[in-house]
């Protein structure tokens, strides 16, 4: 013990003297260390660490699958027969996702909220701070409401009030009785804070029988027994009897098994191991470039090592030595390295929208102080181990002869295995270089795909008419028109709409049918995003008008009901024709009902509903909304201001107010900035990865540059004597940059081979994008050309402007 305590003062006193080795090398494990540190806090917190419920693990998403969309709700009817027949699960819980405002409790307010059957808080195994949750009972009955609050909502509104169990809380109007407090879990539903029996939703009794209504969330617990494959088996088995006995609703609906964890985190979960294997890179490099440092002190340490060797050290005590001088810079490395991932994990989280599930709840834990601990020792073996073998191979009589020094150093073997170091440096970072150009290219294509819309100057907001002062449709559609023509006269706005569906909000998709034309295949009816609209929204939002009228006057409740169609219906279904006057009908919108239809009046171009890269339909259908036979209830209103969208929102809040002041404007936003979030998840990707893309650069030139430096000063005598014979500045120049660029193009040739099996792997997280993409690789192949290049020349310049006479005297 005494002996390691005198070694490790002894270490600690030369890495002190060794300034100009020992702060590149600590601040280089540190960013690489650091790097890893961040990022695996993010993919442990995300994707490995549990769900926070009880065998998390057991928890499954079920869906199903329609032509076109390989995820989809399930209707309540097929809902009800999946939870009799299966065997596989301890129960299923079905939910809905809803908003509703909250009033009584100071301001009126929106808030999420969701629908549900009592059996999912036994499927979810949810914790609760107050009272419990609601159950069967519930589910069977309309006479009692009652509802779970959030935590988040008991503070914000009860002040955590101990006794709120059996307070009321007003909701559209409506009382209910708190019957629980529970606390936020895995973000599910988009954080509710109010939790409702599914027997409360107001339309209930049209889905109870419609099976064309897939709107229903469904979670199961698998018993303990049974194994994904077996139930996926049972339910597969219950779908296939469901699409016989109703041919006209199942036919080719599937059904599809998801692990909780990956729903909830699926649209990230590509990205996340993207980072994740991008600092692994980092830290490789990291690891060959403090290795390459090493062998450089190593060698210029040789004398004291051979003397050392030649009063009876062991090359086991040598090895150990050298070694733990490594183990000293990496742990100091390690902790600086910590700190670093502390706050760059919180920078990421910074830069991550709050609606990122599970984004907002990780943090540097146990887990991640093991990585750390663990990603140290890994490096302290990785760059130290071989520079400690090479190091401590004593051979004592070049040491003890003359020249001794000129002849222990710089041999053929060292140098490639410093090359070989740089060389895998250079192969690592040009696969990095790769994934960081591959994601900024797809990135740029998906921030250029035009939107088929203008969402500048726009600002936006939502307005639920629900209670009794809206019981009917009349009663809201003369809302709508009071609200619409009041925020319209407001100075600085140029006009206002409104949207039931609006862009990059959500994405429900109906069946239609064209008139006129064969019916198609049961399974194959296309599907359309419908909206209710305001006359003018095109207008608003900047939608040009392609063919035909939008919606005007004549266009009453009681006329003909119309329907503006989306380019692309137009050229599908009426190529070559003029689609005005056209009708598509709904195909029994509720089963068993006549086929509703609608005149085609206008067309307008495609507008991407959802993020270009989201599995969304492929058309859009308009509707005016004062002519639907159901209450328009829930809309998004559009303004188009002159100036910035912000400064009209007191205004807007106010003329609200004075309308009703029981309605609240909920989410007022800038609907560019509301798209920008539809491209964080990309956008985050794209710049970690080209940060550590440049930081790999950085280090792998740094390290062409020692390896080169190095040899240059271990050549002296060499250029020495060839300058001595005539050898001109530009032959000096092309050797030592030849000699670089051989170690350049051998990465590069590795790199080249990595990266495409790479791109393989992340094709298809890319946006029209290949991913073997020619200018993406040949721009990264450029960029480390001109670095290699670069690092060359520097060394270069010294070799051609050596001293013959002094290089031969040495």
């Amino acid at each position: 013990m005494r002996s390691l305590v005198s070694q490790l003062r002894y270490t600690v006193r030369l890495l002190l003297k060794s300034p100009g080795f020992t702060v590149p090398a600590v601040l280089v494990l540190a960013l690489g260390i650091g790097a890893n540190t961040a990022i695996f806090s993010l993919v442990n917190g995300v994707l490995l660490k549990p769900l926070p419920y009880p065998k998390a693990d057991r928890l499954m998403a079920i869906r199903q699958t329609v032509p076109g969309f390989d995820s989809f709700p399930l209707d309540y009817p097929d809902y009800l027969d999946f939870r009799r027949q299966q065997k596989s699960f301890e129960d299923l819980g079905a939910f809905y996702g809803d908003r509703f405002t909250i009033s009584g409790q100071g301001d009126p307010e929106l808030i999420s909220g969701m629908y549900e059957t009592g059996s999912l808080f036994k499927v979810f195994g949810r914790p609760f701070l107050l009272g419990g949750p609601f159950g069967e009972t519930e589910d069977k009955s309309e006479t009692r409401a009652v509802v779970v609050i959030s935590e988040h909502l008991w503070k914000a509104k009860f002040q955590q009030d101990p006794k709120v169990v059996g307070a009321s809380l007003t909701l559209d109007g409506r009382r209910y009785e708190i019957v629980g407090v529970t606390p936020p879990q895995a973000n599910e539903g988009g954080g509710a804070d109010v939790y409702l029996p599914l027997t409360q939703f107001p339309y209930l009794h049209d889905l109870e029988t419609n099976r064309g209504g897939h709107v229903l969330g469904v979670i199961g617990r698998l018993k303990d027994t049974v194994t994904l494959l077996q139930a996926r088996t049972d339910l597969e088995a219950i779908s296939k009897r469901l699409n016989a006995d109703y041919p006209t609703t199942n036919t080719k609906v599937g059904i599809r098994l998801i692990p909780y964890l990956d729903w909830v985190v699926g649209d990230y979960s590509a990205s996340l191991w993207l980072l994740e294997g991008s600092v692994v890179c980092l830290l490789l490099i990291t690891c060959a470039n403090v290795a390459n440092l090493i062998i450089g002190r190593a060698l210029g340490r040789r004398t004291e090592v051979m003397i050392r060797a030649a009063l009876g050290a062991s090359r086991k005590r040598l090895f150990a030595q050298l070694l733990l001088e490594t183990l000293v810079l990496v742990l100091v490395g390690g902790i600086l390295g910590l700190v670093l991932g502390f706050f760059g994990m919180h920078l990421i989280k910074l830069a991550c929208p709050e609606n990122i599930s599970r984004f907002q709840e990780v943090a540097t834990d146990g887990a991640s102080l093991i990585f750390v601990l663990s990603a140290s020792v890994g490096t302290a073996l990785l760059a130290g181990v071989l520079p400690a073998l090479a190091g401590s191979n004593a051979d004592l009589t070049p040491a003890l002869g003359e020249g001794g020094e000129r002849s222990a150093t710089g041999s053929p073997l060292r140098r490639q295995k410093q090359s070989f170091l740089v060389a895998g440096q250079v192969a690592l970072t040009f696969v990095l270089l790769t994934a960081a150009g591959l994601l900024t290219r797809s990135y740029q294509a998906l921030h250029d795909t035009p939107l088929g819309f203008n969402p500048r100057h726009i600002l936006i907001g939502d307005i639920y008419l629900r209670g009794s002062k809206y019981p009917d449709t009349t009663k809201c559609r003369l809302a709508w028109d009071t609200i619409l023509d009041r925020l319209a006269r407001l100075p600085g706005v140029n006009g206002a709409a409104v949207n039931t569906d609006l862009p990059f909000r959500s994405g429900a998709a109906i069946l239609f049918g064209v008139e006129g034309q064969p019916d198609p295949e049961p399974g194959k009816e296309p599907a359309a995003e419908p909206q209710l609209v305001s006359a003018n929204y095109f207008s608003v939002l900047g939608i040009p008008l392609l063919r035909g009228r939008t919606f005007g006057n004549q266009d009453q409740p009681d006329s003909e009901r119309v329907v503006i169609i989306s380019n692309s219906i137009a050229r599908q279904f009426f190529f070559g024709q003029d689609p005005i006057g056209k009708q598509l009908n709904d195909l029994g919108d509720k089963v068993g009902q006549k086929n509703v239809l609608y005149t085609i009046v206008g067309v307008v171009p495609d507008v991407e509903h959802n993020s270009p890269d989201a599995q969304h339909a492929m058309f859009q259908t308009y509707y005016p909304y004062w002519q639907t036979p159901d209450a328009m209830d829930l809309g998004t209103v559009v303004l188009s201001v002159e100036q910035q969208p912000d400064s009209v929102l007191p205004a807007v809040r106010k003329t609200i107010a004075s309308i009703d002041p029981d309605l609240p404007f909920s989410g007022g936003a800038r609907f560019d900035q509301l798209i920008e979030k539809g491209f964080a998840g990309r956008h985050l990707s794209m710049l970690v990865v080209s940060l550590f893309s440049g930081g790999a650069l950085i280090l792998a030139t740094v390290g062409l540059y020692a390896v080169l430096s190095y040899s240059v000063s271990q050549r002296r005598r060499e250029m020495g004597v060839r300058i001595a014979l005539g050898a001109r500045a530009h032959n000096i120049l092309r050797l030592v940059v030849s000699q670089g660029l051989r170690i350049g193009a051998i990465g590069l040739l590795m790199g080249v081979l990595a990266a495409a099996i790479l791109a393989r792997l992340i094709e298809g997280t890319l946006y029209h994008v290949p991913g073997t993409d020619p200018l993406t690789f040949l721009t990264a192949a450029s960029i480390l050309c001109l670095a290699a290049l670069v690092a060359c020349l520097f060394p270069a310049i010294r070799a051609t402007r050596v001293d013959p006479i002094k290089a031969l005297r040495e």
